[in-house]
Parts: structure tokens; sequence; C-alpha cells
């Protein structure tokens, strides 16, 4: 992680990393997103979806480019110095939003200080919890109504306002950005940054590709739901598997002690 890349992370919450994916492996993941995405009766905010939200759950199984992804180094130099050297991939899945369609609502923006939502900094090092990679397999303009956020929320000691939450968290209010960021790269954030997406204006659906990563010896959503096939593992490499490990730090099996190495 250069110093830039620090600067920029502490300053806005989140950090756009450019040239992850090719415009070739942008294309295919697309596609087999298509072949697996299934229709939303509701946003994840409980609104009616109208046929313009999809989902698509365990890409992985889905094979490449997805597998690449787990351990991709772009973004394993920066996410081992904010979360720490030993990750977990807690969950990856998409969202395919189309034209018109209804928005994602801020959430987040308040640093907390439980272990999944948590952000501080001490001397040279960076500490958050559980952290978002999320991938833009097109270009995406600010007006397009992509990734959206309140920068600098994830400092935040204060949550905001009651008598003001719908005002200063609306999408289109005082306080948010929504984030242009180049065709095959990653945008980096903190799930402690208050986040959001606006109403997809583009022609072509927007294919949002999430990975979230935490802590190896923490864990916020449910494991079973979320660890690959037993088919996907035995593909995955040995670096790669490990990032579905059990959730524990110390005192392991004598051959794996302190959970470094794939458990099966």
């Amino acid at each position: 992680m250069t110093a830039t890349q620090k600067y920029l992370f502490d300053l806005q919450g989140f950090l756009i990393v450019e040239d992850v994916l090719s415009d070739e492996e942008c294309e295919l993941a697309k596609r087999k997103i298509r072949e697996r995405m299934e229709p939303l009766d509701k946003t994840p905010d409980g609104y009616d979806a109208r046929g313009t939200w999809h989902s698509a759950w365990g890409l992985v199984n889905a094979g490449e480019p997805f597998t690449t992804l787990i351990d991709h180094p772009k973004l394993i130099s920066v996410l081992t110095e904010i979360i720490g050297p030993k990750l977990r991939l807690e969950g990856n899945y998409s969202f395919v939003r189309s034209q018109g369609c209804p928005h994602f609502e801020m959430h987040g923006g308040h640093r907390g200080g439980r272990v999944n939502f948590r952000y501080y900094v001490h001397g040279d090092q960076i500490f958050t919890g559980l952290t978002v990679v999320s991938f833009t397999l097109q270009d995406i303009a600010e007006e397009d109504g992509g990734f959206a956020c309140i920068p600098g929320s994830h400092k935040s000691d204060f949550h905001v306002p009651r008598e003001d939450h719908k005002r200063l968290f609306a999408i289109d209010g005082p306080l948010v950005r929504n984030i242009a960021a180049p065709k095959g790269s990653a945008i980096i954030f903190t799930e402690t940054l208050a986040h959001g997406a606006a109403s997809w204006q583009g022609d072509e659906p927007r294919y949002g590709v999430f990975y979230k990563y935490n802590d190896r010896a923490a864990t916020y959503g449910y494991r079973p739901y979320r660890t690959p096939s037993k088919e996907t593992l035995a593909r995955l490499t040995p670096a790669q598997r490990v990032f579905f490990n059990g959730t524990w730090e110390a005192f392991g099996p004598e051959d794996n002690p302190h959970n470094e190495y794939a458990e099966t």
C-alpha cells in the first residue's frame, strides 16, 4: 500500500484501484452473472424492485475471473494493511440494477467500536473491520448512479441526528457524492463509511460485483451460507482456500496452530 493510497483511504474511507480486471475479464464476468442472476422482488431496503434489481450469489463457484479476484495482489496489498495480514472472504455476489431502478439508501457512517464496524489509526497503522471491494465492470460516471458515499463519515464518533437523518443521508442530499470509476477498477471501502447507490441511469444494466473481507479471526455473516461448494474449494489454490477457513486465531491443530493454512 503506497503512502498516497494510505492517505486517500484514511481521508475518504474508500480507495479506487485501477486496472484490476481486463476488458475481456469484465465481459466474461458479466456473461457469467447473467447466467446466474435471479430477479429480486424487493430491494435490500425493502422497496418494490419493479423488475429492475437482480442478484447472483456465490460468484467464486462460477470460476474465472471470480476466483482470481480472491487474492488479487492489487487488492491484497491494500487489504492486509487496513484489516490485517490474515484475511477472510465473507461473501462474493452481484447486484444487477437496470435503468431507473430504486436507489439503495445510505447506511453506515459511524465507527462504533465493534469488531466489524470500527475505524481508527494508531501510529502509522490503519485498523478497520468488515471491508468491501466493489468491482466496476463498465465505465461509470458520477451521473450514472453507481457507488455513492459520504467521504470521511467512517471517522464519525456520532450518529447522524434523527431529525436530520432523511435530509443529510438523502442520495441527492448535501453530503453525498457519486463516485466515478473506470472499467476494470475496484473501489475498496470500509463498511463503517456511509454508503449506498443512486438510481442507475445507464442504458446498459449496472453489474455490481462485491467481495466482502474481514479479519480471519472475525466474521459478520453466517458462514455456511457463504462458503463455496466442495467442488470449488478443490479447484482453488491452498492460499485461496485459507480465505474460507473457520474463525479462529490461535491454539489450532498442531500442523496449523495460527490459522495460516487451508483447513481443507
